[in-house]
């Protein structure tokens, strides 16, 4: 059963991993908080901008359509599926690129970008550091670096046993490579050598759906290797279903939102 604490092996289940980014590609909480962070970061025609673990390009594409022809959105991820999927969806915007690359080795030179952004990428890389100071070295001198990233292991889920929900949502936590990545985003900023940070905190609520995507496959594999009991999992997602059908589901993810000079 694939997971979503899988996507940096995304090619061994491509089909759910490309129908999950499809989904939240077309969740309104997630287009306004990108529509937002473009508008903030003032993205304009003839920029060159770089988008790492760009996935099916659900934000690179966007960006290109406010840079136009007269600039560049690249987008680079590991999935060859994933890169794939997004080049048939900008096939008539040749403005808009993408390569199979590594967050740590991207295919471009030196202080080549006017901005390097990434979403929701740092929860499952190994070396977080190290992709961050890669941003950092293809963009040009007084460009700026943005990473957002959502804090799983801070998700909140209404219930009426929230002793039992919480420690379902830990174990999900558990399961992600950097449940906290979120958290950790300023500090490493620093670290990394960025400049003028700016610091932003944010929360959405998602659908049932998306528990059930997002969720529900991790708890059940989970109880399958004894971390928690069938009967709990049984419990939290038929309760999670009763809320859902009276209209009293509601989940909240946190977000941090870190951009900064190089």
């Amino acid at each position: 059963m694939a997971e979503m604490t899988n996507f940096t092996q995304a090619d061994t289940s491509p089909a759910f991993f490309i129908d999950f980014l499809e989904f939240l590609d077309n969740q309104e909480s997630v287009k306004t908080l990108r529509a937002e962070s473009n508008r903030k970061l003032n993205i304009c025609a003839g920029h060159k901008v770089l988008d790492v673990g760009c996935g099916i390009g659900g934000a690179t594409i966007p960006i290109g359509e406010i840079n136009g022809p007269t600039g560049l959105a690249a987008g680079v991820d590991l999935s060859s599926a994933m890169i794939e999927h997004a080049m048939k969806r900008a096939a008539n915007q040749p403005w808009i690129k993408f390569h199979i690359a590594d967050a740590c080795s991207v295919p471009y030179p030196d202080d080549f970008f006017d901005l390097a952004r990434s979403e929701r990428l740092f929860l499952y890389l190994p070396d977080r550091l190290a992709a961050l100071k890669e941003m950092m070295r293809v963009v040009k001198p007084g460009g700026r670096v943005y990473v957002v990233d959502t804090d799983v292991d801070s998700t909140a889920i209404y219930s009426q046993n929230p002793a039992l929900t919480r420690k379902m949502t830990s174990v999900v936590a558990a399961s992600m490579p950097n449940p906290n990545s979120a958290r950790e985003l300023p500090a490493l900023a620093r670290k990394a050598g960025l400049k003028n940070l700016v610091i932003e905190v944010s929360a959405i609520s998602s659908r049932y759906e998306f528990f059930l995507r997002s969720m529900a496959s991790s708890l059940i594999k989970a109880a399958e290797i004894g971390v928690i009991t069938q009967e709990e999992v049984r419990e939290c997602l038929e309760e999670q279903a009763a809320l859902h059908a009276s209209g009293d589901f509601f989940q909240m993810w946190s977000f941090v939102r870190v951009t900064g000079t190089v």
